[in-house]
């Protein structure tokens, strides 16, 4: 009888006994660990966003019908998608040239940010004085100074790079700075104490550091830097881009063009974080977030 009870009852670690163990769960157990588990589950979390973007617009399209929304009040899923497939190549020719404006204002905002971290993290004087500058970027609205900037350097693609690039900057430096500045004290006694130099500590234990805090704020500035590209295209006088379109369908109450602008925004946003998750678990393989 003991050896039965031995052989069906869950002993606690510290000591005594949880009563007796379900005859199925090792059964289950089991099944959990399958191939054909492990693939369905995998399936299932590639498929989650999918289902849920088709959810949310067919809540949208359900809502519109049911409450009887004017189109001029709010377009129908169906029918922005149905404009965006009958004249695709103005939203692919304005998604670029907004997604260019975007993407050389996040770069230099990475490479400002990560110079001004680097800086930060070695001397607390400039820490202390830069500090407060990146609060003031960082509570500032952009409409307050995107005017000015297009006065002060003229219309055109310079005044939206300038102001992407400080849009997103704070969000590097800050995340950068942490970064930086999370090292390991021991691997950095190990490290002073065989004459390693600032360059080697740098490169091999504040930058590796510092990545996953990088890669957190490039996730945040993605979103920034178009909405940054897109409120400065309503300053600069372009004639391009996704900021213009909605300006230009405002203006004419064209209801379609406008949300098509908006959706292009969402693919180009979703597409970039997706590239950026997929960098990430490269560059990332050997810390600990990618092995969940």
């Amino acid at each position: 009888m003991s050896s039965l009870l031995n052989s069906t009852s869950r002993v606690d670690p510290l000591g005594g006994n949880r009563g007796i163990a379900d005859p199925g769960e090792d059964a289950l157990a089991r099944f959990n660990r399958t191939p054909l588990t492990r693939r369905l589950v995998t399936i299932a979390r590639a498929l989650a966003p999918i289902i849920g973007i088709i959810g949310f617009l067919a809540i949208w399209q359900l809502a519109i019908i049911v409450f009887d929304i004017p189109k001029f009040e709010l377009s129908r899923p169906t029918d922005i998608l149905r404009g965006l497939k009958n004249d695709p190549s103005f939203y692919i020719e304005n998604g670029r040239t907004t997604l260019w404006e975007a993407f050389l204002g996040f770069v230099i905002a990475l490479i400002a940010g990560l110079a001004g971290a680097t800086l930060m993290a070695h001397s607390r004087f400039i820490e202390r004085a830069v500090g407060p500058i990146a609060v003031i970027l960082q509570v500032t609205p952009i409409l307050a100074y995107a005017p000015a900037i297009v006065i002060w350097v003229g219309f055109g693609l310079k005044p939206i790079v300038i102001i992407t690039s400080i849009v997103c900057f704070v969000p590097f430096l800050i995340n950068g700075l942490t970064g930086l500045r999370s090292v390991d004290p021991n691997l950095l006694e190990l490290a002073r104490s065989v004459n390693a130099s600032r360059r080697e500590i740098f490169t091999r234990l504040r930058l590796p550091s510092a990545l996953p805090h990088l890669f957190s704020a490039a996730r945040i500035a993605v979103g920034l830097a178009l909405i940054g590209a897109v409120l400065s295209e309503y300053f600069a006088g372009v004639s391009a881009g996704l900021g213009w379109s909605v300006k230009i369908a405002l203006n004419r109450n064209l209801a379609l063009q406008a949300w098509g602008s908006v959706y292009t925004l969402a693919v180009i946003g979703s597409t970039a974080v997706l590239l950026l998750g997929g960098i990430e678990r490269v560059a990332l393989r050997w810390h600990t977030s990618q092995r969940t």
